[in-house]
């Protein structure tokens, strides 16, 4: 087991037959009677994960593959039910080699993006996949190779980690095992030093609390830093923290994109200031800048994170 890595040895099948008895080796039997014209399988680990690597062995027989089947062995991101949305990223689906794929409960399965073809798995070889995920993007890696790499257009759901597999054969699955990492509340504010010192005494040890990491938008400046590095950060990341008391263009396009992609944000702004008709509806913190008021948006913003990630009912903060 490599460094850092946690392995999965607790499994629960969710969805078609699956023996799990032996520890780290898992396979897919195939489908229930009923579950005909979809065939699949899901089976969920006690581990939930929002980011950092997952990975595991895939394997898929001979006769799993002869003749030519549609087939995919998958590990499954974000599950909650097998009604709500989640994320498949792996080998097959599509008659692809490559998938990573989209549930949703009116549309059902949806490939984001697909590479491959399928004739060119090669049976009974232990593929050695590696699922990464920063943020929103999602990356995969077979036998140390990148083979695909998505954005969600969306965050991807807090929920268990498990496998998925399409189709009536087979599948072998083998060491699976994750390594979290924290994840970033990315910070957008004007520079300056009145902000930075908001950023410095309050909003780090906040986020701190809830095992995020906190990057400043300031601290990217320097040479040959662009446009494309904020955007990934903000891609990246689990929260937007956006200081908008005074105007800034730079500013009102980061939180812009940040709300395009549906990113959990919260926006800080002193007392009067008044919101343009384009955020007022989104989380907004008003605070004092003054000692006793940076005491008190600290206790506000601490909220807001519970609510965000821990799906609890937001309190007030006045």
């Amino acid at each position: 087991m490599l460094e850092g890595y946690e392995p999965v040895t607790k499994w629960a099948p969710i969805v078609g037959r699956w023996d799990v008895g032996a520890g780290n080796q898992i396979t897919y039997l195939g489908p229930e009677q009923q579950q005909q014209p979809f065939p699949h399988g899901i089976c969920i680990s006690n581990f939930r994960f929002s980011g950092g690597e997952a990975k595991l062995i895939v394997r898929f027989p001979a006769a799993a593959m002869n003749p030519p089947n549609d087939i995919s062995g998958q590990l499954l991101l974000g599950y909650r039910s097998p009604d709500q949305p989640y994320i498949c990223v792996g080998l097959g689906g599509y008659h692809r080699a490559y998938a990573i794929t989209q549930y949703e409960p009116v549309r059902g399965w949806r490939g984001l993006v697909t590479a491959g073809s399928q004739e060119n798995l090669l049976s009974d070889h232990d593929y050695r996949l590696v699922v990464r995920v920063n943020g929103q993007r999602i990356a995969l890696e077979l036998d140390d190779v990148r083979v695909l790499e998505h954005v969600l257009d969306a965050p991807l759901p807090d929920g268990q980690l498990g496998l998925f597999t399409w189709g009536g054969q087979r599948v072998e699955f083998a060491d699976a095992a994750v390594r979290k990492e924290p994840g970033t509340a990315f910070v957008i504010m004007k520079l300056s030093n009145g902000y930075q010192n908001l950023y410095s005494e309050v909003i780090q040890d906040a986020v701190k609390e809830f095992g995020l990491l906190a990057v400043y938008a300031g601290d990217l400046f320097g040479p040959g830093v662009i446009l494309e590095e904020i955007v990934q950060n903000i891609v990246e990341s689990k929260i937007v923290i956006a200081e908008i008391t005074e105007p800034n263009e730079n500013v009102f396009y980061e939180l812009g994109y940040a709300h395009a992609l549906r990113k959990p944000t919260i926006i800080l702004a002193e007392e009067g200031k008044k919101l343009p008709f384009d955020v007022s509806g989104y989380r907004c913190l008003f605070y004092n800048n003054s000692i006793a008021g940076k005491r008190k948006v600290e206790e506000g913003l601490k909220r807001y994170l519970r609510a965000i990630l821990q799906e609890e009912p937001l309190t007030s903060v006045a």
